[in-house]
């Protein structure tokens, strides 16, 4: 007996999903690399859920890069994003200014942004920023 020709489960995956007009594509391994190179360290997605964690120092040199493939996210269909700041050794103002332009984003899809393990040094820029409400609160 022969084993019924078979269709790759892949390409049962993609006929059972539905189609939409504009797919959402988020994040893959290669954006992945490309963050990287703009301080970030890793990049977690699940569903319309980004976690970015940011490693060394935030300066201006890093902050368009940052930005620019924040804003990306944002378009490719993140809808809550969550910034890590626990490897973060320093966060100029300038660096901290890639969060604006993504606060921007994230209004005009009606989306969120939170900032985890902001260091006392990094709240501090936050907050003369006025951008202290997006450090979530840990709990002890």
């Amino acid at each position: 007996m022969q084993a019924p020709d078979r269709v790759p489960d892949r390409v049962l995956l993609d006929s059972a999903l539905p189609r939409t007009d504009k797919a959402r594509r988020l994040p893959g391994t290669r954006a992945a690399r490309r963050l990287r190179r703009a301080g970030i360290a890793r990049v977690l997605v699940v569903g319309c859920l980004v976690r970015v964690t940011l490693r060394g120092e935030i300066t201006a040199r890093e902050a368009d890069s940052l930005s620019e493939h924040l804003r990306q996210m944002v378009q490719d269909g993140c809808r809550c994003l969550v910034v890590d700041l626990t490897e973060v050794t320093y966060l100029a103002r300038d660096g901290a200014g890639a969060f604006f332009d993504t606060l921007r984003a994230l209004k005009d899809v009606e989306g969120s942004l939170a900032v985890h393990g902001a260091c006392p040094r990094t709240a501090a820029t936050l907050h003369c920023l006025g951008m202290s409400r997006l450090i979530a609160k840990q709990h002890p």
